[in-house]
């Protein structure tokens, strides 16, 4: 399912793209230097959400119950899948996500509207809604620095995979959570 809606998304993106007018490639001026920026800007993000799921967070309003939704219900859903699963899942994520938000609604809407569309499109918990927005105006602004849609699309597949690995791979057991 995961690979059929990110795919889509890069499909529609295209067509929306064609429609307003927008060119969305070349991705990149220079291929090495934005896959660096692209990698360096993912770190911020994970290190977030590595905090996100500690039990530092538990207590924290927003981020309680968006750690018991991740560590209970989103895990789930990636455990029957092995690393390439991850990787492909991710970079159409990347992909499809980014010449979508950024590349056709950002350019044609500006940050703002890119940034809410993108949480709602992420509607897992209010808490999730929230921070995918301010994921959004972080992914937006670093699109509008960079000028080039390649930043945007290698940060969200590095955070993508990075996440999925962690939460896969590095979480413990969730039966007793408060452990956690």
């Amino acid at each position: 399912m995961a690979f059929l809606m990110e795919g889509g998304a890069a499909i529609l993106a295209l067509l929306l793209a064609w429609y307003f007018n927008i060119a969305i490639f070349p991705l990149s001026k220079n291929i090495a230097v934005d896959i660096l920026a692209g990698t360096a800007a993912a770190i911020p993000p994970f290190i977030f959400f590595m905090f996100s799921l500690s039990a530092k967070a538990e207590k924290i309003p927003l981020l309680g119950p968006l750690r018991y939704k991740i560590i209970t219900q989103i895990k789930g859903i990636f455990d029957g899948m092995g690393p390439i699963d991850l990787a492909v899942i991710s970079l159409l994520a990347g992909v499809g996500e980014e010449m979508m938000f950024r590349g056709v609604i950002q350019t044609q809407f500006g940050i703002v509207i890119a940034s809410i569309v993108f949480g709602l499109m992420h509607f897992v918990s209010v808490g999730y809604v929230v921070v995918t927005i301010i994921m959004g105006f972080y992914i937006g602004l670093i699109y509008e620095a960079g000028e080039s849609l390649l930043i945007p699309i290698h940060l969200h597949f590095i955070y993508d995979f990075a996440a999925l690995i962690y939460l896969k791979y590095y979480m413990k057991d969730t039966h007793d959570i408060s452990a956690l």
